[in-house]
């Protein structure tokens, strides 16, 4: 898909006159690219793209936060009533725009909440994109250091193209009379929001039944029994732990750090979990708590990963790999 232009924002100015622009605009795709999302203490937005329609050409415009001292005037476009903003997965991005810039997101179309509501049991924006567009959404820069500067022709391509594709899978959602309202709840609620599980939890607060992992057949098992942790860096927890509640989505993912400690860092982990990379012990894990079917969303993902950290279950190693921590016997 090259039928889009791409336009930087990297100063106050330019950023000014796309706002300008964007007051004449009906409908805008909204993504972002975030680093070190795991750690929601150090997380920050690095890059907001915005597609939209000009005429028939759809324009990108790609938002350097990091260059940006402040991102106020955004507030303008993310918060006008008549402009109808889409997201893919807004459970992500939209609770990281509140959290980060108090910006309040609305009115907006989710369309992966579309296609959930639509029994699509691919629902990622890759899976939708070659479903329903033809389109191929390679992910090799999905590991890419967003914070370095400058960025590089195929990192600005890449986060282009997810932004397009979002605004074209919407249109093609309205050609088919698909709904994915979603509403942003209130800063009170943005910590809980930002924990949604696996299954879509964007219109029902119901908490999502623990399946039990069936033992692995012999030939998957470890040749060893996995330590739980041995690096004195990793955090522990003094107090037991009191029954959390940990979704499916969750539950695999400590399965797959516990049983496979200092294999992944976060992002290996999230390409790894496609439908496409699952193979071997995390593979089972995923198939067999979830189901072969089910395909994990890259926000999900993240989604899941980063709240595993902060409940101190799984903690990131020195050397930017995943362990799991000594609270996750309990489970």
């Amino acid at each position: 898909m090259s039928d889009f232009s791409i336009e930087q924002i990297n100063d106050q100015p330019c950023l000014a006159s796309l706002v300008e622009r964007l007051t004449l605009v009906a409908v805008m795709a909204v993504d972002l690219e975030t680093i070190e999302w795991w750690n929601r203490e150090r997380e920050r937005i690095a890059l907001v793209q915005i597609a939209y329609r000009s005429a028939s050409e759809i324009k990108v415009a790609v938002i350097d936060s990091l260059a940006l001292e402040k991102l106020e005037p955004l507030r303008q476009s993310f918060e006008n009533q008549s402009t109808l903003k889409v997201i893919h997965n807004a459970a992500f991005d939209a609770v990281r725009l509140q959290a980060h810039y108090q910006l309040q997101v609305a009115p907006v179309h989710d369309t992966m909440v579309a296609a959930r509501l639509n029994q699509e049991k691919k629902y990622s924006l890759q899976a939708q994109a070659a479903a329903h567009l033809g389109l191929h959404l390679e992910k090799g820069a999905q590991r890419s250091d967003w914070s370095r500067r400058p960025l590089t022709p195929h990192q600005l391509h890449y986060a282009a193209l997810d932004a397009a594709a979002t605004l074209r899978l919407y249109e093609h959602q309205q050609r088919r009379n698909l709904f994915g309202n979603y509403r942003l709840r209130g800063t009170a609620a943005v910590k809980e929001q930002a924990r949604l599980p696996l299954i879509d939890n964007s219109r029902s607060q119901t908490s999502v039944p623990q399946k039990k992992v069936p033992e692995p057949p012999p030939e998957l098992l470890p040749s060893q029994p996995t330590s739980l942790i041995e690096n004195n860096s990793l955090p522990s927890t003094d107090q037991p732990l009191q029954k959390p509640e940990i979704s499916g989505a969750e539950l695999a993912l400590l399965g797959i750090i516990a049983e496979l400690p200092n294999r992944y860092g976060p992002e290996q982990l999230i390409v790894s979990v496609g439908a496409s990379q699952r193979v071997g012990l995390a593979g089972w894990i995923i198939d067999h708590t979830l189901g072969r079917e089910t395909e994990f969303e890259e926000e999900t993902a993240k989604l899941a990963i980063a709240d595993l950290c902060e409940r101190r279950l799984v903690a990131v190693t020195p050397t930017g790999r995943l362990e799991a921590t000594g609270a996750r016997a309990d489970l």
